[in-house]
């Protein structure tokens, strides 16, 4: 977003019993602490116009431990989910695919969204689940046939998803997608970051990386994304009205499961982690239905 809305700022979702908090994570005395913001998660403070101004402002009031702390979706329930597909080079030539014109669109549904930690539970029927960090850019302005300038003013930030996927239904038929919107199977988070805080700002040059119970299954960096976020939310706003909160997960580098066959699938037992430079990880741990 404009330079003008705030502070560079890590913003997440944390539940506490039966409710939930947007906080910004602040360093106080050598330490992190996460502070109360005020809203019930990031995205009301996002559906506020004046939401991250008010956030940029917060430097005290109600903090939780960040290293206890329970992280959810930081979007608890975002109305759009939308996903693109091989959109990095290194991806493309792997696979032997043309680059298109356009990127290529599919979606996920918010029931699919897990927090950070949260487990991985592999449904009774999917037998080659695969795990995919992606960069995923989290819209803080409506928007709706976006020139460069409006998609750009759009960004709130971004985050980390791991889009997991059971490639034994993805190619079962031309609908790929369906392997990608198991319930519950998503994990997403912890922060949303601005664009002012990482390098690149709104095209973030960052490491991405994906392991399995430490051995490296995944690694790319954002700057062979072939649409960068900017593209992406102008494209996608020629087809939807894009509102705050909504995510776009922005591509994967080379599926570990293309590369490394059933014993990049995922196992009951493994821990997963999914990386990206300055923005943090989801770290999940599988287990069976």
């Amino acid at each position: 977003m404009a330079d003008d809305e705030g502070a560079a700022m890590y913003l997440a979702t944390i539940r506490l019993g039966n409710t939930t908090r947007a906080v910004k994570r602040i360093e106080k005395d050598g330490q992190s602490q996460l502070v109360d913001l005020g809203y019930a998660d990031v995205r009301a403070l996002l559906d506020d116009p004046d939401g991250l101004a008010k956030a940029a402002a917060v430097t005290d009031g109600t903090a939780y431990a960040t290293d206890t702390a329970d992280f959810a979706p930081p979007i608890l329930d975002p109305e759009k989910v939308v996903c693109v597909a091989h959109n990095y080079g290194e991806h493309f030539k792997f696979l032997g695919l043309s680059v298109p014109e356009h990127p290529r669109l599919s979606t996920k549904f918010s029931s699919s969204l897990i927090g950070p930690n949260d487990p991985i539970v592999t449904p009774a029927d999917a037998h080659a689940l695969d795990a995919a960090v992606e960069l995923t850019i989290v819209i803080g302005k409506s928007v709706r046939h976006a020139d460069d300038a409006e998609a750009a003013a759009a960004i709130a930030g971004f985050t980390v998803m791991n889009d997991v996927a059971d490639r034994s239904v993805a190619f079962e038929t031309d609908e790929w997608a369906l392997g990608d919107v198991w319930d519950r199977s998503t994990p997403m988070g912890p922060y949303v970051v601005t664009p002012d805080e990482l390098p690149g700002g709104l095209k973030p040059q960052v490491n991405l990386s994906t392991t399995i119970d430490d051995t490296e299954r995944q690694s790319g960096h954002s700057t062979d994304l072939h649409f960068d976020p900017v593209h992406v939310v102008r494209r996608v706003s020629r087809f939807m009205q894009l509102s705050p909160g909504d995510v776009i997960a922005t591509g994967s580098p080379v599926t570990p499961g293309h590369r490394h066959g059933a014993d990049g699938h995922l196992k009951a037992g493994q821990v997963v982690v999914a990386a990206i430079e300055g923005i943090g990880e989801c770290r999940n741990t599988v287990v069976a239905s």
